[in-house]
């Protein structure tokens, strides 16, 4: 937003301009001039013409010739009263004739002050004033918010701030409510309609929340005063002899005062009204919405102060709230410590609750009374008596104000307080707990009567059925947990395998474990433990014993799409008719065990004991720790198979089971109804999933049969832990192992290890079998083919998998696997087949030729080989070697061009010159092949290796930057630069050798104290005379030294100019004028001044006579001047006798002589003009007889050029008797200068001049003569 100043007002209507609608966010009344209709509230301390009219001038006024005005401003500004300033002229009216209103203050007056009082608080935007004067030399802006009782500066403005305000700091402002000095608005530019502009808020700066204090304490006031302080002169003030005082044309003169702002209404109005009347345009009072009232929307409305007031922003309007006060009251205030105690939801606090309400919000009742929960907090009989047994509560029957419950005494209970509490007993009003302190220490939970266990009125306890003791706090033995359980007595209920009997602690339950067996039944195996399976007595047929030696262990294929079937290696293939024995010896107890055999077809079983026992039943009875054997027979049946010798059995594996029937005291006979229900026996020996039932009783009776849990001895290097299951003990494998201690590889693995165990994965390319070794993982493989995987060839064969010999001419036994490239070539012999020489040697091992070493001049063992290879000539059969770079000829015995060397020593050989770019290598010349040193050295190099300029040059030679010295030869020493050559300097920096005195680079300066580089012979020393001269600097161009006044000379070793004497004694001044003596102006002796021709005087500060007198110019004036000064100096006296005559006798003049007197001063008017033109020769007359001898000397000194009486063979004019060509005299002719003429031409020269003073005389002696006659007549 923009008004017609120009000026940005975005920053004090943050919202839309006019918003009408306040519900949503913050609205704001509009901008305008507060000065509009505030003409009686606007007041200036110095206003011209109050008391009278005053003059007053414009400085510079060019439209009229009248400059000087009249100031009245007894009246009002009107039409016809346009002379009236005062200070109401400068609000804006937009009349036609704004330039001939104004407001103007007296004349010379600095401190002047214009002061604008508001009725109200309101917002500032900004203030433009427009001067007519001059704008003011130094002046301030100052703003209040307490009606004129304190006030603060918004701004100091001046054109010289440090000299009229040196404690405010110059700006930019660095806060946005930092004062500072603003020098852009108190120039002298423009005379007049100069400008003046504050704005309230810099808007350079951000401004988030314009309602922080900081931010309000800059735009809101209720006055404003501008206070001038210095006008701007022009330095003529104190100039008093003028007519008119300077005063006149300095004041203060204002066209136009504009104040920008706007009702302030905290962003809670649109619009506002008039305070007290004031008709401005634009009004200070507020038309408050969002529930607020005062003339700024300052507070709250009555009864809407639920919420803290608060300025409204662009997001919320903060609407001050209406207090809930439940329809009991209609007044309340806000409290702050309310407000934040609810988390700011409500601040409000009702006063002066009605129908027995209390409370914030009246939603209390007050002591003995509750509210009714039928009735509504509105309800004006909402509030009801409290219902408590006075003998049992608090305060004779206090209950709480909301729900009615009664506040009970201290050992009292009940919704009315109107029995004991739980071990209490014996309810009396005088009691102040209400009951007898001595508690009934019955456990309730033991006992029958509850929640009050023990009687009332005996404090006797009755136990329940589980329960004993005097206070029922015990449980019944194989009970347990009373008070420790939500049930009065649990039973014990310990594991039947895993506790030794069913009794346990009948404080925490826990039963007597076996060993390793934990938790409080004792039914869980302690961690690194677990409880065996029915199949954990299992052995293997592989380390069975054989009856015949005819049963060799098979290793089955291995599917990988098909489940492993087997244990351990693999099967054992047992023929009809033959048998295994199998030794039994880690039985933990004499039971009845299950027997299991793991095969393809039929057995038949015989046990045979040590003592030759033998019984033939599926169901056997082992004694433990006893050593027995199993022997199994593979017989075929008649009709089942059709010939028993053509079959193998495979046995991999025995078991034995043992029954849970031959266990005694373990378990009852519905325990093992289940078990057999449920086929826990088959289920655990197929290994599948068990229901609870079966695992609970195989976990029992594994508990039971060893005696607790074992241990896991989990394989460390085969498992992630040491830990196992629970049941059956099998541990947590790596990949790839099996086992249950996991301590060996599946099938196709191997490696046991840390990591597992790795897949065997032969290559079926080149492997007979997909089984690898279990320790080395080495498959087998075909007869060509190698490697653990049988995945390339062997030693000697590439191209897997169709392996063939390497092909290397019988000169390498190894090829690459894939390629067949050939490896370690012997014999010098190279190539894919090694059917090549190598390199430095010859010959064709494909043809069965061997290689042969070149001879590059020697071989490549000697040291003095100097190529890469050679190559044989197929036709002449001649050797020729390829050299390496740098070395040439047929054996690579020389070097080449632009390299040096040594080839007869082993180890040598040519290198490339080092002549750093300023040589032509390719010139055989450039460098010396034997030592390397470079001859023909380009780019004004030299040295062995052309790494210096040469002498004359300078700069850096490995950068081909040598140039030539540039020396100055007169401040060079001689023989650095001698006449005819160029001259040397540092072959580095270019430095020339100087002579003495002299400095710089080139040896072109003088140094300090030295001077006169043109001399020929280098600087000379200054040699300043220390007495006489300033100081030791001089000119270093003329060698002058900086004398003192009196001194002179280069050295100052002389008197100075216009100065004489002894200069060691003293210089004393001759004073003479230097514009009228020649050069020295005085003599250095004597003092006398020297004058010029046409000066004279002592000082040579006069014209000389027949000079014009305008001195120092002197021009030469006519010969005759000199001649008619001195007649006139006679008339001179004369003149002067006259005048004092007629001066002395004046005063003796009666009134009657009157005419004689007229004409008597017409004649002294006369004598006074005669007087001027001979004025300047009088004094020149007296002079005469002083200057006598210097105007001879003038005269006869031009004469004494020419010889007056020469012979005539020497003078063109002759003397006095020479002739002419025709016997005539020759002497007086126009251009001779001999005697005769000159006397004759100053002879004709005095005649004139006789003449001409005749004339004046006798003008002169008439003049005289009627000058005394009528002083005669007078005295007479």
């Amino acid at each position: 937003l923009f008004d017609s100043t120009g000026v940005g007002l975005n920053w004090l209507v943050p919202g839309a301009f006019l918003q009408e609608d306040c519900s949503v966010n913050s609205c704001h009344p509009e901008l305008g001039d507060l000065m509009v209709g505030r003409a009686n509230r606007l007041s200036a301390s110095s206003t011209c013409g109050l008391n009278g009219p005053q003059n007053y001038c414009i400085l510079g006024y060019l439209e009229d010739e009248k400059k000087c005005f009249i100031c009245d401003s007894r009246q009002s500004y009107h039409l016809y009263n346009q002379e009236s300033h005062r200070i109401e002229n400068v609000i804006t009216t937009f009349d036609p004739e704004r330039k001939t209103k104004w407001w103007q203050s007296e004349n010379g007056v600095h401190e002047v002050t214009i002061q604008l009082d508001l009725e109200a608080l309101f917002q500032f935007s900004h203030l433009v004033l427009t001067f007519k004067s001059f704008r003011p030399a130094a002046m301030l802006v100052e703003r209040s918010k307490d009606y004129g009782q304190t006030w603060k500066v918004f701004r100091y403005f001046a054109e010289d701030c440090a000299f009229h305000f040196p404690w405010v700091s110059l700006g930019p402002a660095k806060r946005i409510d930092e004062v500072i000095c603003d020098d852009r608005y108190s120039s002298l530019e423009p005379s007049t309609e100069g400008e003046v502009v504050l704005k309230a808020l810099d808007p350079s700066f951000n401004i988030d929340d314009p309602y922080t204090p900081h931010i309000q304490e800059q735009i809101t006031l209720t006055n404003l005063r501008v206070k001038f302080t210095r006008l701007i002169t022009l330095g003529d003030t104190l100039l008093q002899r003028k007519k008119r005082s300077p005063q006149v044309k300095y004041y203060y003169a204002l066209y136009e005062m504009v104040v920008r702002g706007s009702c302030f209404c905290h962003g809670h109005a649109s619009m506002c009204m008039p305070v007290d009347e004031i008709r401005g345009d634009i009004h200070g009072r507020c038309v408050c919405q969002h529930n607020t009232v005062g003339t700024n929307c300052e507070r709250c409305q009555e009864f809407y102060n639920d919420a803290p007031w608060r300025p409204s922003s662009q997001t919320h309007p903060h609407v001050c709230r209406r207090c809930n006060c439940h329809g009991h009251s209609e007044t309340c205030h806000f409290d702050m410590a309310q407000y934040q105690a609810s988390g700011g939801v409500s601040g409000g606090v009702c006063d002066n609750c009605r129908h027995d309400r209390v409370g914030p919000h009246c939603e209390l009742c007050r002591p003995y009374l509750y509210q009714d929960p039928r009735l509504s907090l509105d309800d004006p009989q909402g509030c009801i008596p409290c219902d408590c047994d006075a003998t049992g509560s608090l305060e004779n029957g206090l209950c709480d104000p909301v729900s009615g419950r009664c506040v009970c005494k201290e050992n009292v209970g009940g919704e009315r307080c109107d029995r004991c509490k739980f071990g209490f007993y014996g309810l009396s009003q005088e009691d102040p707990t209400g009951c007898q302190s001595k508690r009934c220490t019955c456990n309730f939970l033991g006992s029958v009567l509850t929640p009050y266990p023990c009687d009332q009125q005996t404090g006797q306890c009755v136990c329940q059925s589980l329960a004993v003791g005097p206070l029922c706090d015990e449980c019944r033995p194989g009970y347990w947990g009373l008070g420790n359980t939500v049930y009065p007595c649990s039973p014990c209920n310990c594991d039947h395998g895993g506790a030794y009997s069913d009794t346990c602690s009948s404080v925490d339950g826990q039963c007597q474990c076996r060993p390793n067996m934990v938790n409080r039944r004792c039914s869980d195996p302690a961690p690194g433990y677990f409880l065996a399976g029915l199949d954990f007595y299992l052995y293997e047929a592989e380390n069975a014993a054989p009856l015949y030696p005819s049963s060799p262990i098979v290793r089955p294929e291995y599917d990988l799409y098909m489940p492993v079937t087997w244990t351990g290696p693999g099967f054992v293939r047992v023929l009809d008719g033959v048998g295994l024995r199998f030794t039994v010896d880690n039985l933990p107890e004499s039971l009845d065990y299950q027997l299991v055999i793991r095969y393809e077809q039929e057995v038949r079983v015989t046990m045979a004991m040590k003592n030759n026992l033998k019984h033939k039943w599926k169901c056997v009875c082992v004694c433990a720790f006893l050593f027995f054997c199993v022997l199994l027979r593979c017989d075929g049946q008649t009709g089942t198979l059709l010939n028993s010798c053509a079959f193998w059995f495979c046995f991999f594996q025995m078991g034995l089971i043992p029954t849970i029937e031959s266990v005694q005291d373990f378990c009852s006979q519905s325990e093992v109804d289940q078990f057999q229900r449920f086929r826990c026996f088959e289920l655990d020996s197929e290994q599948r999933i068990l229901p609870d039932v079966c695992e609970g009783l195989i976990r029992s009776l594994s508990a039971r049969i060893h005696n607790g849990a074992m241990v896991c001895r989990c394989n460390l290097q085969g498992s992630h832990g040491p830990s196992c299951s629970k049941l059956g003990g099998r541990c947590d494998c790596k990949p790839n192992v099996i086992g249950r201690c996991c301590d060996s590889c599946a099938p196709l693995t191997y490696g046991f290890g840390p990591s597992g165990c790795a897949p065997c994965d032969c290559d079926p390319r080149g492997a007979i079998a997909e089984l690898c070794d279990q320790v080395r993982g080495q498959c087998p493989c075909r007869r060509e083919v190698g490697g653990r995987r049988c995945d390339q060839c062997l030693p000697g064969y590439f191209g897997f998998p169709l392996c063939r010999p390497c092909e290397c001419n019988s000169l390498a036994e190894l090829c690459d696997q894939h390629t067949g490239v050939c490896r370690d070539c012997r014999k010098h012999s190279t190539g894919d087949n090694c059917e090549r020489c190598l390199d430095g040697y010859f010959g064709d091992p494909a043809s069965r030729e061997p290689c042969k070493p070149c001879l590059c001049p020697d071989t490549q063992s000697s040291g003095r080989f100097f190529a890469r290879t050679c190559n044989r000539d197929s036709r002449s059969g001649s050797l020729t070697c390829d050299c390496l770079t740098g070395h040439t000829g047929a054996r690579c015995d020389a070097c080449a061009a632009g390299f040096y060397g040594q080839l007869t020593r082993p180890g040598d050989g040519c290198r490339v010159c080092v002549c750093n770019d300023n040589a032509d290598l390719a010139d055989p010349d450039a460098c010396d092949s034997v030592t390397g040193e470079c001859l023909r050295c380009r780019h004004n190099t030299h040295g062995a290796h052309c790494q210096n300029c040469k002498p004359g040059y300078y700069g850096n030679a490995l950068s081909q930057d040598c140039r030539e010295c540039s020396c100055d030869r007169r401040g060079t020493e001689v023989a650095q630069c001698p006449l005819g050559s160029r001259c040397f300097c540092d072959s580095l920096t270019g430095q020339c050798p100087c002579r003495s005195g002299v400095v710089g680079v080139l040896c072109d300066e003088c140094a300090d104290g030295f001077w006169n580089l043109q001399g020929g012979s280098g600087c000379q020393p200054c040699q300043c005379d220390p007495a006489n001269s300033l100081s030791n600097h001089f000119f270093q161009v003329t060698g002058q030294c900086q004398c003192r006044a009196e001194f002179g000379g280069r050295r100052c070793d002389g008197c100075g100019e216009n100065h004489f004497g002894n200069p060691d004694l003293q210089c004393v001044s001759c004073d003479c004028n230097m514009d009228g003596t020649d050069r020295p102006a005085c003599d250095p002796f004597t003092g006398e001044c020297l004058c010029r021709v046409g000066v004279m005087g002592i000082f040579c500060d006069e014209c000389a006579p027949g000079y014009d007198q305008a001195f120092p110019a002197c021009t030469p004036c006519h010969p005759c001047a000199l001649l008619v000064a001195n007649e006139v100096h006679d008339v001179h006296l004369d003149v002067q006798r006259m005048r004092t005559l007629v001066s002395r006798h004046s005063g003796q003049l009666k009134p009657e002589d009157g005419g004689r007197l007229r004409r008597m001063l017409e004649m002294q008017s006369k004598l006074d003009s005669l007087a001027n033109l001979t004025g300047n020769s009088v004094p020149r007359f007296k002079a005469q007889t002083i200057t006598k001898h210097t105007l001879t000397d003038d005269r006869v000194c031009p004469l004494s050029l020419s010889c007056l009486d020469d012979d005539c063979s020497k003078s063109e004019c002759g003397g006095a008797l020479c002739p002419d060509r025709f016997g005539e005299r020759a002497c007086g002719g126009p251009t001779c200068d001999g005697s005769v003429p000159i006397s004759q031409n100053a002879t004709e020269i005095a005649e004139q001049g006789t003449n001409k003073i005749f004339i004046l005389m006798s003008n002169l002696l008439e003049s005289k003569m009627k000058a005394r006659s009528p002083t005669l007549l007078i005295l007479f």
